[in-house]
């Protein structure tokens, strides 16, 4: 891939913050040389009376000390960043009108050839062919509550999907900084398995979709048919991993108690039908109780019942579907002396 190397300094994103927040290249800066606003603008004017029209447009929006301000941040940026590039959607005007500016000023950059563009058809060439994953994968899984994450992160062949989807793969995993769009998972996602230099991937088992965020179609096909290692955990180590995450690290962060509890009870709420409305109500009276007292072991308590009642069914019968694929069960030391034979 062309491009494999590009996130490893800061460049500048020279488009609109709306373009940039629909996906852009991992640790870029948008310094917009046309503000949403005034790019609409030109767009407008480029349709009615063409590119030269439109040129003069943008000249005329952009100048003076907002022109200067501008030369100054992107100036600055490139200093701070040896090796920066800029640039926009194609690698068109606005790049070459920035390289033009900073030029002016002593300041030598060059331009992304092809821009934006060029990336994402990469990032999505990477994803058309099975045969572009070379590597040996191996899949963690096991129920809900496992601590499959945090075992997969002691290892430097791993990729992290949840991280990198900001979300932990569950009905109550969403985190309140939200997720990001589906184009900048799967760029980061792209260039994290790029720069991977391992003979292994290992990665843990997941759904299609990561929260919102979705698995390109023969990533996803790769992990369906590559070996599951499976992690046995008693109910309670896994109630208290819950327990540790969900609610004491959330609340540890600054959340409300009560903020949490609605968040829980819109999540729980989303699932009612799967646990039909007795198991429901049951583990709803659970919760409330269990915060309002701020009481461990009710909290718990809920949690196990929405182990056995949701995610264990839901899980073990997709397990079952891929049963063939099983190479190792145990603990969780068991696995790691299992996973380092064959590294």
């Amino acid at each position: 891939m062309r491009f494999k190397n590009i996130s490893n300094v800061s460049n500048i994103d020279l488009r609109s913050e709306d373009e940039f927040k629909k996906g852009s290249i991992p640790l870029s800066i948008n310094i917009p040389i046309l503000t949403n606003e005034q790019f609409k603008q030109v767009g407008i004017e480029y349709k009615k009376n063409g590119s030269d029209s439109a040129v003069l447009l943008g000249h005329s929006l952009v100048k003076g000390e907002s022109k200067k301000k501008l030369i100054r941040s992107w100036a600055k940026h490139i200093k701070e960043n040896p090796g920066s590039l800029v640039y926009c959607f194609r690698g068109g005007m606005r790049s070459e009108i920035a390289v033009k500016w900073l030029d002016n000023h002593g300041v030598k950059v060059d331009k992304l050839i092809g821009g934006y563009k060029n990336f994402r058809s990469d990032i999505a060439n990477q994803h058309l062919n099975i045969n572009n994953y070379k590597e040996e994968w191996l899949i963690l899984g096991g129920l809900t509550g496992s601590g499959k994450t945090e075992f997969l992160n002691t290892f430097n062949e791993s990729i992290d999907l949840e991280g990198i989807a900001n979300h932990r793969g569950s009905a109550f995993g969403g985190k309140d900084d939200g997720q990001p769009s589906q184009a900048n998972f799967e760029n980061i996602l792209t260039l994290n398995y790029l720069n991977h230099n391992h003979n292994y991937l290992i990665l843990e088992d997941e759904s299609r979709t990561i929260g919102r965020t979705g698995l390109p179609g023969l990533w996803y096909e790769k992990m369906q048919t590559s070996k599951l290692i499976i992690l046995e955990v008693e109910n309670d180590i896994r109630a208290e991993n819950i327990y540790d995450e969900y609610i004491y690290d959330e609340i540890k962060s600054g959340l409300s108690e009560e903020a949490l509890l609605n968040k829980y009870l819109g999540s729980l709420k989303n699932i009612s039908r799967r646990l039909g409305n007795e198991v429901y109500n049951k583990i709803k009276d659970l919760m409330e109780n269990a915060f309002y007292k701020n009481d461990k072991e009710l909290h718990k308590e809920w949690i196990i019942m929405i182990l056995l009642n949701y995610y264990d069914k839901m899980y073990n019968y997709k397990l079952n579907l891929r049963k063939d694929f099983i190479v190792y069960r145990g603990s969780i030391e068991l696995c790691r002396e299992y996973i380092n034979s064959k590294l």
